[in-house]
């Protein structure tokens, strides 16, 4: 079935009340989406705050009458206000089938490759990770995953045990154990994360390597390699407790970072460990470090 997509771009101060007024139009569904390129990428804990300019849009049955939300809304905005109204038809689609025609297999090392289940292997010798859209965040497209991916896949795990502390879908601790690692645990405060990876675990043959863990109940002796993809600034509260999971001499290995919070993330961290240069793509910053003793 086709909808209607109604979008109004304002600016952030009137946006709720445009939220409102979409909702009031008896719209199935609102967003909000930055109107001006201006990513917010680490807000303060427990805020929403919001873009400069805002995409305000609502979906609507294409049965919906909106022949009247031109009067309706300035009626109800004041005429002075920067707002601007754009009503658009879509036509219904399997929403993951147009994600999986446009995510090509992805290389990571000589031979690594992230595919969806819908593509062809890109070689048959390689070592692949099967993924498909789901219910957590993690492909291998974001810089951070990406970056994490890059190192794992140059780098021995033969016999490893991982951590992987925000594991998402459980990306990077399903291709640590394609890659030789041979046990993983995936900690995540999202339920639904903690189903994804389970699940991309049985996909790629991996359920019995690994096991998956709320943030209040997964094991805390420590492993040779730790993996903390999330966001600076959670990495800097809790690196006391991303500390201890990293046995002596281990392999440390946080991401999630913008370049220019790379030297704070690592502050938080020292002396316990040892730092690589800061390897930085798009803007984003991984880093790797050895535990000492």
């Amino acid at each position: 079935m086709p909808w209607q997509q109604l979008t109004i771009a304002t600016s952030k101060e009137f946006a709720p009340h445009v939220e409102t007024l979409i909702e009031n139009l008896g719209s199935l569904s609102v967003t909000m989406t930055d109107g001006a390129d201006q990513p917010i990428y680490e807000p303060p804990l427990e805020t929403t705050p919001l873009w400069q300019q805002v995409l305000v849009t609502g979906l609507f049955e294409e049965q919906h009458d909106l022949s009247q939300v031109e009067q309706y809304f300035n009626q109800h905005l004041n005429s002075a206000n920067d707002w601007q109204i754009t009503i658009e038809q879509l036509e219904d689609q399997v929403w993951e089938r147009v994600w999986l025609e446009n995510f090509h297999p992805i290389k990571f090392g000589e031979n690594f490759w992230v595919c969806s289940t819908e593509h062809e292997t890109p070689d048959a010798n390689a070592t692949i990770l099967r993924l498909d859209p789901g219910l957590a965040f993690g492909t291998g497209t974001h810089p951070t995953t990406a970056l994490c991916l890059e190192w794992l896949a140059n780098n021995s795990l033969d016999d490893c045990k991982i951590i992987d502390f925000g594991c998402g879908s459980g990306i990077l601790a399903i291709a640590a154990l394609l890659l030789g690692a041979k046990h993983a645990i995936g900690i995540d405060i999202d339920p639904q994360a903690l189903t994804a990876t389970n699940n991309n675990a049985t996909q790629n043959n991996v359920l019995d390597k690994i096991q998956v863990y709320d943030e209040k109940h997964y094991p805390r002796d420590a492993k040779t390699i730790v993996i903390a993809n999330i966001l600076a600034e959670p990495l800097i509260t809790l690196a006391d407790e991303i500390s201890s999971l990293v046995q002596t001499n281990g392999h440390l290995l946080l991401s999630g970072i913008l370049s220019e919070q790379a030297d704070q993330v690592m502050q938080a961290y020292q002396p316990r460990f040892v730092f690589d240069s800061p390897v930085i793509k798009d803007g984003w910053a991984c880093l790797h470090a050895t535990k000492l003793g």
